[in-house]
């Protein structure tokens, strides 16, 4: 647990306290903490380790951080306890902890299917429901954003389980703004496309610095042809956080780059196109022929 001095006054976020889990790592999370750091919220961070924790909290003046395990109760009663003793009563939450997983269904184990659904699904309801406890217990209102995903609605080979955690969190987003909306306290979601890590903040191997793939994936599967950035997910959260969302929940909002407005990729809708004018061409020929 850290403590530092205090961030500036001002900022769609003033005067909040936001907790966001898994908000050690170097992709969203750090797009997640910059974002509502920058909106005069004071943040608290989570992730796994007090080391990672204490990396991250170092960032941003004023930020307070607690390790846990999002999906052990014990932990994140525990974690709610030492971030209202640190900073006071939480009004926002964002849902960041996740873990990915690429196997054949046919191949996954249990321990594999319990780990991923245990940290993406169980953690977002086990942490939602602590946050909504605390502000249904002192008559506050508040917001939470959960980080679903685009393959929550379309996904590929090797995806399942963590599709069908991310679908369920998607569930849950609706399920909590329902059941909470009448004491004042909204649940929405984003749905990021591929969002690589920030350069200076990932280990030297990690797949980020080799751009190839990245790039290809943003000029051909993507309808807008730039890279997410980490912020763009921060922007979103800090949006749904604030009272400019006041009268939205229960929705997810999708911050794909269009990904998922496209039927084909590039390449596929090139063949498409360059089949029907082979085929317009001889049509044409046979009735002036």
């Amino acid at each position: 647990m850290i403590e530092r001095e205090a961030p500036p006054p001002g900022g769609e976020l003033a005067g909040q306290t936001v907790l966001v889990t898994g908000a050690t790592g170097p992709a969203i999370a750090s797009g997640l903490c910059d974002a509502i750091h920058a909106a005069g919220a004071r943040l608290v961070v989570n992730g796994p380790t007090d080391d990672e924790v204490r990396a991250t909290v170092a960032r941003y003046p004023g930020a307070v951080g607690v390790a846990g395990d999002v999906s052990r109760p014990a932990e994140v009663e525990r974690m709610f306890a030492a971030a209202t003793e640190l900073a006071g009563p939480l009004t926002g939450l964002v849902n960041n902890a996740g873990i990915g997983l690429v196997a054949h269904l046919t191949d996954v184990t249990d321990d594999q299917f319990d780990h991923v659904v245990g940290t993406d699904f169980r953690g977002v309801w086990l942490v939602s429901r602590e946050f909504a406890r605390a502000v249904l217990a002192r008559g506050g209102t508040g917001a939470v954003v959960n980080v679903s995903s685009v393959h929550a609605a379309r996904t590929i080979g090797g995806y399942g389980v963590y599709a069908a955690a991310k679908a369920g969190v998607e569930g849950l987003t609706r399920g909590f703004a329902v059941d909470l909306g009448p004491a004042g306290v909204r649940c929405n979601a984003v749905a990021p496309g591929y969002v690589p890590a920030d350069r200076d903040l990932a280990p030297p191997d990690h797949p980020v610095h080799d751009t190839s793939w990245i790039d290809a994936h943003t000029t051909t599967e993507q309808a807008l042809h730039r890279v997410i950035e980490p912020i763009d997910l921060g922007w979103a959260a800090v949006f749904l956080l604030s009272d400019r969302s006041r009268c939205i929940t229960g929705q997810v909002l999708t911050v794909d780059a269009g990904l998922t407005a496209l039927l084909y990729n590039a390449d596929m809708a090139t063949r498409i196109h360059a089949d029907r004018r082979r085929r317009a061409r001889a049509a044409e020929g046979n009735r002036t022929s």
